[in-house]
């Protein structure tokens, strides 16, 4: 709910998504907050545990067979990009398509395949690492390689405190 230009990042957000995506689900998203509307919100089935139970939430909500990945503190996502990752991750599928920059990933704007759910769902019931970037170790992984551009780094540019601010 933080805002930026008076605009808050959730708005922006979801007003970006809304002409690419037949869904939006909102995963971990407080109860008793209305949310944006033509969106789904979720609880974290395992909550405590972090991004990863959004991530498993959202697959066992979503009726696609994909689901784009995003952290809700991301204010400057590109449609561009997501379009341009979207298209690759449909021509060469895998589990999972990561962007990189030389040797950094970010798996929290990527593209999954839902039919992971039920590894996903064993994976946390087991109580393994929470981590994103264990979980999907042993799956099939494609990197989607980008430069490492002032343009590129600001859409996975994420607002953790207000010194993170424009």
């Amino acid at each position: 709910m933080i805002e930026i230009n008076g605009v808050h990042i959730i708005t922006r957000t979801v007003s970006l998504l809304k002409p690419l995506f037949r869904e939006i689900i909102l995963a971990g998203w407080p109860p008793d907050d209305s949310s944006p509307e033509g969106t789904k919100t979720v609880a974290d089935n395992f909550p405590g545990v972090g991004p990863l139970a959004g991530i498993e939430a959202a697959m066992k909500a979503s009726t696609a067979p994909w689901l784009f990945v995003f952290g809700g503190d991301m204010p400057w996502l590109s449609e561009v990009m997501i379009t341009d990752q979207a298209t690759a991750s449909l021509k060469a599928p895998a589990d999972v398509l990561i962007p990189r920059i030389d040797k950094s990933i970010e798996p929290l704007h990527a593209i999954y395949r839902c039919s992971l759910h039920p590894y996903l769902e064993s994976y946390l019931r087991a109580g393994k690492d929470t981590a994103v970037r264990a979980f999907f170790r042993p799956l099939k992984i494609r990197y989607y390689d980008l430069p490492g551009d002032e343009k590129t780094l600001k859409v996975f540019t994420n607002i953790n405190t207000l010194q993170d601010l424009p």
